[in-house]
């Protein structure tokens, strides 16, 4: 079965339901649809790694467009929860192990229970997108009935998936601060884009954000071109702290862009 019969088969029987469960009153098309949730499940090999990639997120810190959603996340690292600041569009990043056994935990299952439940989430890495209102959905579909709403959000969702997240992850591996360095001054000819690239890398600890970052070098004009730059070298201008244990961590777009 091709993508646009799946898609279509989910919808009919989505809108069959409706009016079977209301007694033919109502279908699809009489309701709204305020809200998508599309998720990606990375699965990185150990929960080791996936803390790591937390790590990473809390390093690019603030992000054009967004706000810190749980500021409780700030300090625990366990999560990353960002909210748009006017299009009600919300990122999360977090370790799925980690979410069913606190799940499991809270509803009083046994540790051993609890362990086999999460059984097939080790080592998985969940990232979310939540188009969490009406006015969300309208940014990605302009269909008017909810029907044909449903069925471009579906077909585009891998799409919108990455266009949300292009504007928190930068692409590229990840490296520590001194190999980031050494590659730019291997890869990168041009010496005014060499030190550019090499001044952003320099200024992400010291800022805590990519976005500020950016903003203080005050060069927004060649910032795109910086920013394709590392794309295209394959390296993250975030780099991986002292503290981490990880000296090198596969772009998560190496997963995501082979899943499209």
């Amino acid at each position: 079965m091709d993508k646009t019969s799946k898609v279509n088969k989910v919808v009919s029987k989505l809108d069959k339901t409706i009016r079977v469960y209301f007694g033919y009153k109502y279908k699809l098309n009489d309701f709204m649809l305020s809200g998508m949730l599309l998720a990606n499940d990375i699965d990185v090999g150990r929960q080791e790694i996936v803390k790591e990639y937390l790590k990473v997120f809390h390093r690019i810190g603030k992000v054009k467009k967004f706000m810190i959603a749980d500021l409780e996340s700030l300090e625990k690292q366990e999560y990353f929860y960002l909210r748009g600041k006017s299009n009600e569009v919300m990122f999360l990043a977090y370790s799925l192990e980690a979410a069913i056994s606190e799940q499991y935990g809270n509803m009083g299952i046994s540790p051993k229970k609890a362990k086999a439940a999460v059984k097939g989430a080790e080592g998985v890495l969940r990232l979310e997108v939540r188009l969490d209102k009406p006015k969300a959905i309208r940014i990605y579909t302009a269909d008017a009935d909810t029907a044909g709403c449903m069925k471009e959000l579906l077909w585009e969702r891998q799409n919108i998936f990455i266009d949300v997240f292009r504007q928190v992850f930068p692409f590229g591996d990840f490296y520590k601060k001194d190999k980031a360095m050494e590659i730019i001054q291997k890869e990168v000819g041009d010496r005014v884009l060499r030190r550019k690239m090499l001044r952003l890398v320099t200024l992400i600890p010291e800022k805590k954000s990519l976005y500020l970052a950016q903003k203080a070098m005050s060069c927004s004009r060649d910032m795109d071109k910086i920013m394709e730059w590392f794309a295209k070298i394959n390296l993250s201008p975030v780099t991986l702290s002292k503290r981490q244990d990880m000296k090198y961590l596969k772009s998560l777009y190496s997963y995501l862009l082979d899943e499209k």
